[in-house]
């Protein structure tokens, strides 16, 4: 009796235990929770990759090398000669004047280096001892422009050629690595590149590219700027005045204007010259040196290897035949009894000219079947011309008293 009254009293607590549905487990719940997430996420991957594909590939598109052209410079009006004006009256200047004049000048030299680089070369060789050594040289550059992922930079080959590393110093000091793009051994010229990327964006506000005059209207006299290395060491300026502009060094297939000046050249001295509005007229070089001025800075007139400038930027060949000629002139023609066209003083050896028959005393009247009647046309023939391309060369050879015609083919190659 007392049990069974025991169990009513307890029966409120009796309950009955149920279990838990499985999508109400804490550790399903979390599973659940990853795997929408995991979807969630990879949908607004998706989404997000869809939208920005496209202008990934255009921003790659923009990435690509443009090509290279350099502006052409204004040529300034010519001016008819007028009679020279004597000034009778005498005018002394105070050494002020003299201090602001060159403070004048000292700031047009001073914006022409944010065009200017200083380039060091580093080579690696072995001595007698088999001990490996390492040496540096340094030469100036000219920042002649970008194609949109280079910057491009205009040096004497010579100096960079065969080299380890090379390594470009801008006008703030920051530096950067460069590469060799392309050369022209028979100007001695060459070109460089160092990426945009490498170039941080205070630098590029800080640089400048160059801003090219002509040299075509040049007097002698004029005073000019000597700026880069021009004393041996990077960031020298001299002053001093053109002795000639009508200079020419006889190269293979053509001939370039030298500027001559006034002032002593250093060992190795190197950079630009520039006029007092601070456009480059020329490029320092010790390559062709005019005969009686050994020991004077001369340039090539800026005007006259802008194609080849320009053919290096955008990494073309440059070709050649390898004669050293004359232009016959129609004065000479007619006073000497020869054909008008390029007279034939030198054949290079080991050049395609040479294994093709051509001969000094020869004279060239027409290439690739276009008409030739000075080493300008024979220049701006072989700029159009590739590596290992065939061309027709007409010449006119004298046999006994009479000139006869001779077609010859020539397969045209790169300067090494």
């Amino acid at each position: 009796m007392s049990e069974g009254k025991d169990n009513r009293n307890l029966s409120f607590i009796q309950e009955t235990v149920k279990q838990k549905r499985f999508y109400q487990n804490r550790i399903v719940q979390r599973l659940v929770w990853s795997a929408a997430s995991g979807v969630l996420f990879a949908l607004a991957a998706l989404t997000v990759w869809a939208i920005a594909a496209p202008r990934i590939a255009v921003t790659e598109e923009k990435q690509e090398a443009q090509k290279f052209t350099l502006p052409e410079p204004e040529e300034p009006p010519v001016q008819e000669e007028e009679p020279p004006v004597y000034i009778m009256e005498q005018v002394s200047m105070e050494l002020e004047d003299y201090k602001k004049m060159h403070q004048q000048l000292m700031q047009v030299g001073g914006q022409v280096e944010k065009s200017l680089v200083n380039v060091s070369a580093v080579t690696v060789d072995t001595d007698w001892f088999d001990e490996t050594y390492t040496s540096q040289s340094a030469v100036s550059g000219v920042l002649v422009g970008d194609n949109g992922v280079e910057i491009l930079i205009l040096t004497d080959y010579e100096k960079v050629v065969d080299r380890e590393s090379l390594l470009v110093t801008f006008y703030d000091r920051t530096s950067a690595p460069a590469v060799l793009k392309k050369y022209d051994r028979n100007t001695g010229l060459a070109v460089l590149s160092v990426n945009l990327s490498d170039v941080s964006d205070s630098t590029r506000e800080v640089i400048l590219y160059a801003d090219i005059g002509s040299s075509k209207t040049l007097r002698s006299g004029e005073p000019i700027l000597a700026v880069g290395s021009p004393g041996g060491s990077y960031g020298s300026i001299l002053y001093g005045n053109l002795t000639s502009v009508s200079q020419t060094a006889a190269l293979y297939d053509g001939s370039y204007n030298v500027l001559t000046t006034d002032m002593v050249k250093a060992r190795q001295g190197s950079g630009v010259l520039v006029n007092w509005s601070g456009k480059i007229i020329g490029m320092i070089q010790d390559r062709c040196e005019v005969s009686g001025q050994n020991n004077t800075i001369q340039a090539y007139g800026i005007s006259d290897i802008m194609e080849v400038i320009e053919h290096l930027s955008n990494n073309q060949d440059i070709v050649y035949m390898g004669v050293v000629g004359a232009d016959v002139t129609t004065a000479v023609s007619e006073m000497e009894g020869i054909p008008i066209g390029v007279y034939v003083s030198e054949v290079a050896l080991e050049s395609p000219a040479i294994e093709a028959g051509l001969q000094p005393g020869d004279i060239i009247t027409s290439m690739s079947g276009q008409p030739v009647t000075n080493l300008k046309d024979v220049m701006a023939i072989l700029m159009k011309c590739s590596n290992g391309q065939n061309i027709q060369v007409l010449c006119q050879r004298l046999n006994k008293t009479v000139y006869q015609e001779l077609e010859l083919s020539v397969d045209l190659k790169i300067l090494e």
